[in-house]
């Protein structure tokens, strides 16, 4: 019998050719083969192809896919596609006569309705909740990684984050309900849910890599999963390579990505507001503090002191960060939007004595004799002040992120213009790119300080511009061991600019 979807094929449910560079040959076409026996053509790394591989496989069918490339299809004319294709969709399933295109619901249901042994639905009492995580895993999770993962929209991705990991734990809770018998998602069966969910759990894997984004120890039967998947005997023969899989990830996105001062921009906020919170909980740990015995005054005395020296370098970074944007970024807006940043200048001027005030009421605890009831006083009100201070950032910086920058966006800039904001943006924050760049970049994941670093690299292209390059990994180079890991990020993920700082210094 047939497959009865829970929902029919969405667009999603095939990857355009425009994105991933596939084409597909006609019937007329060479490549298909009219004998009773299944041929498959699509992208070697799309996963809605490794849905049908893996499904063949599952039923005893070894398939060797034809895999398309950009060149097949700019080699050929419109006549050549549209028998096949008309919409440009891949998969595409050839058995003998009969051709299913592009609708992985389709073609799934006609291997099931053709083979149907080894059963990949499970009729019966599991048919039911088959159908319903095949459901959740197509329309939910799928989409959502794929979001996470190369969506363009780089305002709306801590929403997606957080949707994503709910994901993350109902297919656990899932796997906890249906595996107990057995190492499939539904116990002892392979079934249609694994065809499903295996090629989408494979992106996890660039998805860490790229946005950080890691199922959670706490999800434990989940990670169990990933582990078991590459062992199914319907899987290990058709398996993707990672680090192929990684570097047309690494594509993609880049031919994605947002302009380069967006990008610039963003995690410059996300590093700014990251700082603030430990700010935040160092003020609050020293305001609850008792201070009556003597090493504990000369504890909070030190710790005091410490807040008092990484606040001065958040504001010197912030002060940087605000020139930038009042005169790069913001006048770029302005040319798309006349009038937009007149709300963003005015947070600017209203921040600069909240950041002096702050910067007194340090210089006030720093003054005040430890242990005493002023003293503690002091520091609650300090600790009051830098979480309200944030929490004004936090607005500000939502607000230029959902209303101003996708003004830069579809101001249509090219590369040598994105080069040129970056090349102002630095030469104004050249303090922040110097002995403060360990400082910035500490406020940042390691796949954020990757995507910084090589976001300026990539419009870094004459000698001069290099020269500045190269003064950045210095710094980050040279810095103490409080920032040692940002440099093992850049020698972990840019090996290359390592390499060339230590070549320019044989030089």
């Amino acid at each position: 019998m047939g497959i009865c979807w829970t929902k029919r094929i969405r667009s999603t449910d095939s990857y355009e050719t425009s994105k991933l560079s596939a084409a597909v040959a006609p019937s007329s076409s060479p490549l298909y083969d009219f004998s009773n026996r299944f041929q498959l053509f699509g992208l070697e790394l799309c996963p809605f192809t490794a849905r049908i591989r893996i499904a063949l496989q599952h039923k005893g069918i070894t398939v060797n896919p034809t895999w398309l490339t950009s060149q097949d299809l700019k080699a050929k004319t419109k006549e050549w596609m549209a028998p096949v294709c008309p919409k440009g969709k891949l998969p595409v399933l050839q058995h003998g006569e009969k051709r299913i295109c592009g609708s992985t619901d389709e073609i799934l249901e006609y291997i099931e309705t053709t083979l149907c042994e080894p059963p990949l639905l499970l009729l019966g009492s599991f048919e039911k909740d088959v159908k319903d995580w095949v459901g959740y895993v197509r329309d939910t999770f799928s989409p959502l990684i794929e979001q996470v993962l190369y969506g363009k929209n780089p305002y709306g991705q801590q929403d997606l984050e957080t949707k994503l990991h709910a994901a993350f734990a109902k297919l656990d809770s899932g796997i906890w309900e249906h595996s107990k018998e057995g190492p499939y998602f539904m116990g002892k069966d392979f079934s249609l849910v694994d065809v499903y969910l295996i090629p989408f759990l494979e992106l996890v894997h660039p998805l860490a890599y790229f946005r950080g984004i890691e199922i959670s120890s706490l999800h434990s039967y989940l990670l169990g999963y990933t582990k078991r998947m590459v062992s199914f005997p319907s899987y290990v023969s058709v398996k993707v390579d990672i680090e192929l899989l990684q570097s047309s990830a690494a594509k993609l996105l880049a031919e994605g990505a947002p302009p380069a001062v967006v990008t610039v921009t963003i995690l410059q906020h996300r590093s700014i507001l990251w700082h603030m919170e430990k700010l935040v909980e160092l003020a609050d740990e020293l305001a609850v503090a008792k201070q009556g015995m003597a090493p504990v005054k000369a504890l909070v005395g030190m710790k005091v002191k410490k807040l008092c020296k990484v606040y001065g370098q958040l504001v010197e970074v912030m002060q940087e960060h605000a020139q930038m944007e009042e005169r790069v970024v913001f006048p770029a807006i302005e040319k798309a939007a006349n009038g937009a940043t007149e709300h963003s200048n005015g947070d600017h001027a209203r921040d600069l004595p909240i950041m002096n005030g702050i910067r007194e009421d340090i210089k006030s605890v720093l003054a005040i004799e430890p242990g005493s009831a002023i003293y503690s006083e002091a520091l609650l009100a300090l600790a009051i002040r830098l979480r309200t201070f944030k929490a004004y950032a936090t607005n500000h910086f939502q607000e230029e992120e959902m209303q101003l920058l996708p003004l830069l966006e579809i101001a249509g800039l090219g590369s040598k213009q994105q080069a040129n904001l970056i090349c102002r943006c630095m030469t104004v924050m050249e303090a922040s790119h110097t002995h403060l760049l360990p400082y910035l970049l500490l406020g940042l994941q390691a796949h954020e300080i990757h995507e910084y670093i090589s976001t300026l690299q990539k419009c870094f292209e004459n000698d001069k511009k290099s020269t500045f390059l190269m003064r950045m990994v210095q710094s980050l180079r040279d810095a103490d061991e409080d920032f040692e890991h940002v440099w093992k990020v850049v020698e972990e993920r840019i090996p290359a600019l390592a390499i060339s700082w230590s070549t320019s210094l044989e030089n």
